[in-house]
């Protein structure tokens, strides 16, 4: 008995907003093109003669390749098609060549909508995503669509409940309407104020007080020195001297961090709805990744110096799926009270648990970690010390000092733990970092063990789990070698 099947649903088209992303997309593509436009001119130029003059010919130039640009744009967006039938997604593009791409809602391991502000003039959002083994770019992207067709294809694809995934049709939030029944644990806001602590005690803030001295140092050197302009400040800045300066570098470097912050990470809130993770941020451009808990590979938990002060941690999830550097890593929690950890864990992703106990490495270990840094720090302060004049030659000295107080810090942090099917290294100096690696996600695992370490009884495992191009590695270094073995055969399902 032949049935006939129902009707496919019809290809739609992105909206003609769009044809500002397929712009920009295509003058990525024409930009090594751009060395020919001079080329172009001049051989027109000697072809026809100098009876064309070149500023107009350099303006018909510059014009037919802007469209070129445009045609090709709106063509690009014209070939455009997409449609959602029975959980797969179809798309057709291609300006030259046709291509035809489907993806099953199984092969999708997260997606990423975003409001940018040209896309909430319009109410639209864009949709990116990504699946297993993804290249450069996410598999599939929707430039500009409504805030309700993201929903619904949502919906489709299986990443949200049917009664969940309520979108905002007006265009201005990309993210779900506030659940009455959401609980504290499963949902999680950054308030301002733990905004304003994370963006003070975030590495950023040192980063942008590098800049703005390197900055400052070249602009004074290069231009101010020697204007006018230095005359006149001069006298203002010698008054507050060299520690008042230094003040006001600091506040102007948290101030700009503080803003950094607070634009990325404002209204920031983590949800778990059943089968996925929920993640919204943003104020100018407001973004939403949706995110399968299995695609998690580990669990990535820092505590900076400030953070130990105030007793707080920053979570993020190591996840596989896509070969961009920076997109392998979501942060879970940018800022968590520590001792709210295991709870947290504990209601976003049950698989994961903080460790009851910690193995430190040997205390043979502690020569391993810090003679050869403190060595080479020694060498580099007796080069500094011949070849830099008076003060500086004698502040080489502090690079010994500070060596071998990181690398104490190093070897006291250095620790490991197993728990059912877990394995937990610790690590780092300054900060403190703590890996929590379900044993199903390893990818591969290794050991390494040099004279030095084999004539202590000690040796390395590097581990490392699907993310990226080359995968997400940690490494416990220097560790006894018998419990390395251990570890090893563990990993390996011989224990």
């Amino acid at each position: 008995m032949n049935s006939n099947p129902g009707p496919l649903p019809a290809n739609r088209r992105l909206h003609p907003v769009s044809i500002l992303y397929f712009l920009i997309h295509s003058g990525k593509e024409l930009a090594g093109l751009l060395p020919l436009i001079p080329f172009c001119i001049f051989l027109i130029h000697r072809v026809f003669g100098k009876e064309i003059d070149r500023v107009v010919l350099t303006v018909c130039v510059i014009a037919a390749a802007a469209v070129m640009l445009i045609v090709f744009a709106w063509l690009r967006w014209r070939r455009f098609v997409y449609r959602v039938e029975d959980g797969v997604l179809y798309m057709e593009h291609g300006l030259w060549v046709r291509r035809k791409l489907w993806i099953t809602k199984e092969r999708i391991q997260s997606l990423n909508i975003t409001v940018s502000l040209y896309d909430r003039m319009f109410g639209l959002v864009r949709l990116e995503m990504e699946t297993s083994g993804g290249e450069e770019e996410p598999e599939a992207v929707l430039s500009s669509i409504s805030a309700a067709e993201a929903a619904r294809i949502q919906r489709e694809i299986g990443m949200a409940d049917p009664e969940k995934a309520v979108s905002d049709t007006s265009g201005d939030s990309p993210v779900h309407a506030e659940r009455p029944n959401a609980t504290p644990l499963n949902s999680m806001r950054l308030s301002l104020g733990q905004t304003l602590i994370l963006s003070t005690t975030s590495g950023k803030f040192s980063i942008l007080w590098m800049v703005i001295v390197g900055g400052g140092l070249k602009l004074w050197d290069e231009w101010v020195r020697d204007t006018p302009i230095w005359d006149q400040l001069s006298p203002r800045l010698m008054v507050l001297g060299i520690p008042g300066l230094v003040v006001i570098l600091a506040i102007l470097s948290w101030l700009l961090a503080f803003a950094g912050a607070f634009l990325l990470e404002y209204g920031f809130r983590v949800e778990a709805e059943g089968r996925t993770l929920t993640i919204e941020r943003g104020l100018l451009e407001k973004k939403r990744t949706v995110i399968k808990p299995h695609r998690i590979q580990a669990i990535r938990i820092t505590q900076n110096p400030l953070h130990k002060l105030l007793r707080r941690a920053s979570v993020r999830m190591v996840i596989a799926g896509s070969s961009d550097e920076e997109k392998k890593a979501v942060d879970l929690f940018p800022l968590v009270r520590y001792d709210e950890l295991p709870l947290r864990l504990a209601a976003f992703l049950p698989g994961f648990r903080l460790p009851q106990t910690w193995n430190p490495v040997s205390r043979k270990s502690y020569r391993s970690y810090t003679v050869l840094p403190v060595l080479i720090c020694i060498i580099l302060a007796a080069a500094a010390w011949l070849l830099a004049p008076g003060f500086w030659r004698w502040l080489a000295w502090v690079l010994p000092l500070f060596a071998w107080a990181a690398s104490s810090l190093e070897y006291r942090r250095a620790a490991w733990s197993r728990e059912e099917n877990q394995l937990h290294i610790r690590y780092g100096s300054f900060s403190e970092k703590t890996v929590l690696i379900p044993i199903s996600k390893v990818q591969w695992h290794k050991t390494s063990q040099t004279p030095f370490q084999a004539g202590k009884e000690l040796a390395t495992l590097k581990v490392a789990v699907a993310s990226g191009k080359s995968g997400d590695k940690v490494s416990l270094r220097h560790a006894s070698a018998s419990d390395v073995d251990m570890l090893t055969d563990w990993l390996s399902g011989k224990q």
